[in-house]
């Protein structure tokens, strides 16, 4: 089969290039139809609605060097997640003229990840999958299914290697595989073979841009928007944030590309948060700013107890930590990959160290303040579990579709004077006699990663998730 790779747009007759060979569709720049390549020439598949204002250091047309290797970049495509978890991202193509590869690069929660298109051995049907899942992929490893879901393709732009669906739901499993391997399962809408992308996370120190805008993004920063409601001043870290709450009056707001859209009203704060939304400080070594607070709480046996979490953001190279408190004991989380951790259901494995089953419960959203990179919003709730080890807790949560885990560790005194915290020598991470349940339970709801790899809280975006997250391929979150 011949296909031209130079011709005219089917439907407003502007000179359309297909640069790479692999390249199966193009949006036209001028009338932005979607121009698709058959064996009997150039055909229209309807017209793309324009793009989102998301921020990327990345740009079509542009390109620059990965390591010794030049790369255009092609293509660009965003998407946006199917639910309560709405959250838009975007990938990016990038075509090597050196070997003729392609790959597709996102961004999520500090982490930057690039696949590619491969021959996939048979794959599961995607509603046989659940997060947890092991999978074998043949040569290419074996990955645990970190999130099955939906999306949909709300804009692209330039060459493209599959045929974009506008606004057509589609699904997807995330897998993640040992030392930093991830991949995605592409299902479409079902009427094609799935599609298989498979690559890793990289160090984006190595991609240097002809424009000369670094790849990492800067440090945060604070700039401030005012609540519809009241006038008062909220922080903002980040236009790619997707939800606030007014620290003042409690209005939740969706945030559309810096303005805030006000959603209605919350009930009133009865747990004012120790950390102020917007306070900055050195936390080992990364500057960080806390941009939001949030309280949850469980039940066991009979009684409901209540914990914070603070979200802390340090910029794309960093992403998001967490610290939780419960009278005055303080722990900080961190998120793991999944496909570093063996999953028994009472036992993981995790770096050579053993933790066993503690407890797990189910929690509740009660009080939202400040800047998610979700649509949080209370009432919301978890499926987690927490397990104890010799070198501190690994948390394990379900979410609407998605697996994660977090390493809960203990501050040092004097970590939080920064944030006006005062740390005791054995406050910190630790729990009552017997390891009730009012510190462990806190210890294993964060969300760090609920959205891990949703491309949305960096400055390319992917992660998760996210939630988000994550990179690679046409269709991949």
């Amino acid at each position: 089969m011949t296909l031209d790779r130079q011709a005219q747009c089917p439907s407003c007759g502007a000179p359309i290039t297909f640069k790479l060979g692999a390249a199966r569709a193009q949006v036209c720049g001028f009338c932005r139809f979607v121009v698709v390549r058959t064996d009997r020439g150039l055909m229209t598949q309807g017209r793309m609605a324009d793009l989102l204002e998301l921020p990327s250091p990345f740009a079509v047309g542009g390109g620059g060097f990965w390591g010794p290797k030049r790369f255009e970049v092609e293509g660009r495509a965003q998407y946006d997640r199917v639910g309560a978890a709405s959250a838009p991202w975007q990938e990016f193509l990038l075509g090597f003229p050196e070997d003729g590869s392609t790959w597709w690069i996102a961004s999520a929660q500090g982490r930057w990840y690039a696949t590619r298109e491969v021959a996939p051995p048979p794959l599961p049907p995607s509603d046989s999958l659940r997060p947890g899942a092991l999978i074998d992929l043949g040569p290419h490893g074996h990955f645990v299914v970190q999130e099955v879901g939906q999306r949909r393709l709300l804009s692209a732009q330039g060459n493209l290697t599959g045929i974009p669906k506008p606004e057509v739901v589609t699904r997807y499993a995330d897998l993640s595989g040992p030392r930093g391997a991830f991949g995605t399962i592409d299902y479409g809408d079902g009427r094609e073979p799935p599609v298989l992308f498979v690559g890793e996370q990289f160090d984006p120190a190595g991609i240097r841009l002809d424009s000369g805008v670094p790849l990492e993004a800067p440090a945060a920063s604070v700039r401030t928007v005012e609540c519809p409601t009241c006038g008062g001043n909220l922080p903002l870290l980040s236009e790619r944030s997707e939800r606030m709450v007014c620290q003042y009056c409690g209005t939740p707001s969706d945030i559309r590309q810096g303005h805030l859209q006000a959603l209605g009203r919350s009930p009133q704060f009865r747990f004012p948060p120790r950390i102020a939304i917007g306070a900055e400080g050195q936390l080992r070594g990364v500057n960080l700013v806390c941009c939001g607070s949030m309280v949850r709480s469980c039940f066991v046996d009979g009684e409901r107890y209540h914990w914070t979490e603070y979200l802390l953001w340090g910029g794309a190279t960093v992403g998001y930590w967490w610290l939780m408190e419960e009278n005055g004991a303080w722990t900080l989380v961190t998120p793991l990959e999944v496909g570093d951790v063996s999953d028994s259901g009472t036992h993981l494995a995790y770096r050579g160290e053993t933790y066993t089953l503690s407890q797990s419960v189910h929690a509740r959203v009660e009080q939202v303040i400040g800047e998610f990179y979700w649509k949080v919003a209370n009432g919301e709730t978890v499926d987690a579990a927490e397990f104890a080890g010799s070198m501190g807790k690994v948390s394990r949560e379900h979410g609407e579709g998605e697996l994660t885990y977090s390493f809960c560790g203990p501050l040092n005194p004097g970590e939080l004077e920064p944030f006006g915290i005062t740390v005791g020598g054995g406050a910190s991470g630790t729990s009552g006699p017997g390891g009730g349940p009012m510190q462990t339970v806190m210890t294993v709801l964060i969300v760090i990663a609920l959205v891990v790899f949703v491309v949305m809280v960096d400055e390319c975006d992917d992660g998760g998730s996210g939630g988000g997250f994550y990179g690679g391929g046409y269709y991949s979150k």
